[in-house]
């Protein structure tokens, strides 16, 4: 009987030992995945963004002087993008954007107003030298609707000008991540804050304006000869962004 216990005692300690190591080894196990985990970009990298904020692009064209007083123009930027590529550090997304501003001055005794809306397609490459730190990369080609008008009292309906030009927007930036959980798995939006610089061409519209109201020939006996508008030169594009995955 003593030998039963004996025997009993050792196979139960023996058995408990087994189960301790076992939640031991298993701990460390998940230990090394919370850790690998928090180091891992996940959704820091792989993600869906929407941005909100300015783009200023400084225009030298003499076509432009008609319709600021400065030579630069400034344009509320929306923009959306998704990451479809990764590979270690560097990620390709797909970006769509939308830019808007209006200017006006006094060209003699005119009014001159003008109004421009971008669109913009693009790939942007990206490269995270930190978690929270992003390199960003960005060529494609651009839509502008451009729209030109002169009013003034000499003539007989204000003189307009619309038409659509191609152009194509380089730039390179960073994205600092300025909120957001650690662990690349969870789900919660983060927030970031972005600023690119580069150079922004647009083919050039000819001003040659017409009347507004279709009519053929305004009281003015001459009409205001000006220069073509180019919308082209450095530009810089700040923004406050929101990601998801």
């Amino acid at each position: 009987m003593t030998s039963f216990k004996k025997t009993s005692t050792v196979a139960l300690l023996t058995a408990l030992a087994g189960v301790a190591l076992s939640g031991s080894a298993h701990a460390a196990t998940d230990g090394v995945d919370g850790d690998a985990d928090s180091a891992a970009l996940g959704n820091h990298q792989k993600h869906v963004r929407v941005d909100l904020g300015a783009r200023t692009q400084f225009i030298k064209s003499s076509g432009f002087d008609p319709f600021s007083e400065k030579d630069a123009l400034t344009q509320v930027s929306l923009a959306a993008s998704g990451v479809f590529w990764t590979q270690d550090a560097a990620s390709l997304a797909a970006v769509i954007g939308f830019d808007y501003g209006e200017t006006s001055a006094r060209a003699r005794s005119d009014q001159a107003d003008l109004s421009l809306a971008r669109f913009i397609l693009a790939p942007e490459l990206r490269y995270h030298l930190l978690r929270v730190l992003v390199l960003t990369a960005k060529v494609g080609p651009t839509l502008t609707r451009e729209s030109a008008q002169l009013s003034g009292g000499g003539f007989g309906s204000d003189l307009m000008k619309t038409s659509w030009k191609f152009g194509v927007d380089a730039t390179a930036g960073a994205a600092v991540e300025l909120w957001g959980y650690a662990k690349g798995t969870t789900h919660r939006p983060r927030l970031w804050a972005t600023a690119e610089g580069g150079y922004g061409w647009t083919a050039p519209m000819k001003l040659n304006l017409e009347p507004a109201d279709g009519t053929t020939a305004p009281q003015r006996l001459v009409a205001p000869t000006l220069d073509d508008l180019s919308i082209s030169g450095p530009l810089f594009r700040v923004t406050v962004a929101l990601s998801y995955w």
